[in-house]
């Protein structure tokens, strides 16, 4: 920008508007003084490292408005700009014709970033800020001198006269959601620049534009007047209507009536409205009402397929669970009856009702174990004969490519050479039911010299049995003579067949069981996390015979760890805990019925969390029914939703339990990290 020396003149331009480009107005200003007044003020914008950029502003603006422009030249935020005039920050709210005291209308402001635009980076770069610049504010022009007169330099200021269109409606595209806005008619500078003659400098002032308007209506109209008489008389252009009486504005109004129309609309909106909420309400409610019948008819169809299937199980018992649910039922019989008899006899008569008691009670436990004998006698050929295949067949795994892998090892192939001759012996029949005595003479003497290789203790009770059947065949006895021998004999090959030879002169880990005094393995014993040591084997629990359905219990601990494993709760009590665990928490601690409806039906019963943030233990659960655990588990604040003697009493059952429970944190180390918890009670299988 030049530098005013001499005379120097100063013209401001108008900015090119939609109209074209025109001459706004212009100031000269020489030494001897300015004939014009100009309107905008030239600010100067003083950077670091002496870098100056100037804008021309009208002279209302304020401080805020002149950043905010500044601001998107440098495309920065305008709460990082400071702008001081003489060491001292500007207020935002002050204007531009407060801060100019120069003649020429020059204001001088130096442009600074706060610390918070430091603190994130923030820089003013000078090449940006002219690449967003289009056109210039002020430009110096040269004019070559005439008359000999040296040239000299006009500053030339360019007022920015674009003119605002404002908003006068539109519409939105509902389909691309473009929005559209109203045309506006495109108008000239200001008027109070148009007043002024002389000063302004546009084609507007040089051309006059004429237009021919119609201002009549296109076809003959009649219209409504008071104290005129008009008649109908035909017109070429058609009929005129004949004028009605003059209605006031009352009249009009009232026949019209608008705010009745509206009332109705709105009455009617209203209607319209509470007839669709009404009919979305009605589907809400069928489809809950579809929603509870389906869950009904759910739990209905579940408990009745689960007392078929507990009546088919008493009914036909196989598993040692279904026996003692069975034992349990005589057991509860038996308590029934003995509270009858105690009611209602007394003195002899009461000693023989009890005595027909013990008699029935006999007979029922008696029938149960014929039962159990011969299911077990059926049942035990036929695992046997699953086990001997399981060890025969080769070793598999997966390995690359998901391949699976097959490994003869020398115990498979021993195994299944033994387990031909374990189904030659079983298949084969004695000479008096049409079978050939030699060759079942030459099947015994193979197996003799086959046993004979063999690494085991009953090998050679094997041998001796296989003599002595030699010794009958000889004697010619009856198929029927040979049925208890040949069991023994299949026992022995098979105790042989399972009998690893490189683990035979090992000595396996046993017990002495304390109620039998026999050494079993550690496998076969029973274990509970209450007690200190198994030294109860499981031969012995069995011969006490069970009270209680413990199939009850072990579905209350099977929903359990189903909920913590939903959880991802996999570190939780509820993993080392077992069945006569959950009996002795429902039992002892809860006294077997719901805290909240005292239901005493052990199969609806279930040992939810009581603080569902917190992972189960004994000390975090609380007895209740199916139903009543959907709605608890529901709950944030237990405080707001259960009475304070209700929490009293959850309380002091948990502290019981955390009592009776004090050694599963040791339990539970020793069941990590030791692993001979693994071994015990638990058949050298994963739960």
């Amino acid at each position: 920008m030049g530098e005013r020396v001499g005379e120097e003149e100063s013209f401001s331009l108008a900015d090119t508007s939609t109209s074209g480009a025109t001459l706004a107005g212009a100031s000269v200003s020489t030494a001897g003084g300015t004939r014009t007044c100009r309107k905008d003020v030239t600010v100067k914008f003083h950077l670091m490292k002496a870098q100056v950029v100037a804008h021309a502003y009208p002279r209302h603006h304020t401080v805020e408005e002149v950043k905010e422009h500044i601001a998107c030249k440098f495309q920065v935020k305008s709460k990082f700009l400071l702008l001081r005039q003489a060491g001292t920050e500007v207020p935002g709210h002050r204007r531009l014709e407060e801060l100019c005291v120069s003649e020429y209308n020059v204001c001088d402001l130096e442009l600074l970033l706060s610390e918070t635009a430091r603190e994130e980076n923030v820089q003013l770069n000078l090449k940006l800020y002219y690449r967003n610049l289009t056109l210039p504010d002020i430009i110096t022009v040269r004019i070559a001198g005439e008359d000999g007169k040296p040239s000299r330099d006009v500053v030339v200021e360019i007022e920015n006269q674009v003119i605002t269109k404002p908003f006068v409606g539109g519409y939105i595209n509902k389909l691309n959601n473009i929005e559209y806005h109203h045309a506006f008619t495109q108008t000239g500078p200001p008027a109070d620049r148009l007043s002024r003659a002389g000063t302004k400098f546009s084609r507007d002032t040089q051309t006059v534009c004429e237009r021919t308007t119609i201002t009549t209506i296109p076809r003959t109209q009649a219209v409504q007047h008071s104290g005129l008489e008009v008649t109908e008389r035909k017109v070429p252009d058609g009929q005129c209507r004949m004028a009605l009486p003059y209605e006031t504005a009352q009249e009009l109004e009232r026949r019209q009536d608008l705010v009745g129309k509206v009332i109705l609309i709105q009455r009617n909106f209203r209607r319209v409205l509470w007839q669709r909420l009404i009919k979305k309400s009605a589907a809400e409610w069928r489809e809950l009402q579809k929603l509870q019948k389906e869950i009904e008819t759910g739990a209905e169809s579940s408990k009745s397929l689960a007392h078929n299937k507990t009546a088919v199980a008493r009914t036909y018992p196989k598993t040692n669970e279904e026996f003692d649910a069975l034992f349990a039922q005589i057991h509860c019989w038996k308590e029934n009856e003995l509270k009858l008899i105690r009611e209602k006899y007394s003195g002899a008569p009461k000693i023989a009702e009890m005595n027909i008691l013990l008699d029935k009670e006999i007979q029922l436990l008696n029938g149960v174990e014929r039962q159990r004998r011969a299911i077990r006698r059926e049942q035990q050929e036929e695992v046997v004969e699953r086990q001997l295949v399981k060890i025969s067949e080769p070793k598999r795994w997966v390995g690359y490519n998901n391949r699976i892998i097959e490994m003869e090892t020398p115990q498979t192939q021993r195994a299944r050479f033994l387990l031909l001759y374990y189904r030659r012996l079983k298949m084969a029949l004695p000479p008096s039911a049409g079978a050939d005595p030699q060759e079942h003479m030459a099947l015994l003497d193979e197996l003799s010299d086959v046993i004979v290789q063999e690494n085991h203790p009953g090998t050679g009770e094997l041998e001796s049995l296989l003599q002595r059947e030699r010794q009958l065949l000889m004697s010619h006895l009856k198929m029927e003579d040979f049925s208890v021998l040949r069991r023994r004999q299949l026992t022995l090959l098979a105790d042989i067949i399972r009998t690893d030879p490189e683990k035979a002169r090992e000595k396996p880990v046993t017990k002495l069981c304390r109620k039998c005094k026999k050494l079993r393995p550690t496998h076969a014993f029973t274990v509970h996390t209450r007690q200190r040591s198994a030294d109860v084997c499981g031969q012995c629990t069995s011969l006490l015979g069970s009270t209680v359905d413990i199939a009850v219990y072990r579905s209350i601990l099977r929903a359990v760890r189903r909920d913590e494993r939903k959880r991802g709760s996999l570190a939780s009590y509820a993993f080392i805990i077992q069945e006569n665990d959950i009996k002795h928490i429902v039992e002892n601690i809860w006294h077997g019925h719901s805290v909240i409806s005292n239901d005493t039906d052990r199969a609806d019963l279930m040992l939810p969390r009581w603080n569902v943030a917190q992972d189960w233990s004994p000390w975090n659960c609380i007895c209740l029914t199916e139903q009543e655990t959907r709605a608890h588990l529901k709950l944030q604040r237990l405080d707001h939703f259960y009475q304070p003697s209700v929490l009293k009493e959850i309380q002091s059952k948990h502290a019981l339990a955390r009592s009776v429970f004090g050694q599963l944190r040791e339990i539970d180390q020793e069941f990590t990290e030791s692993g001979d918890w693994w071994q015990v009670g638990l058949d050298e299988k994963l739960v």
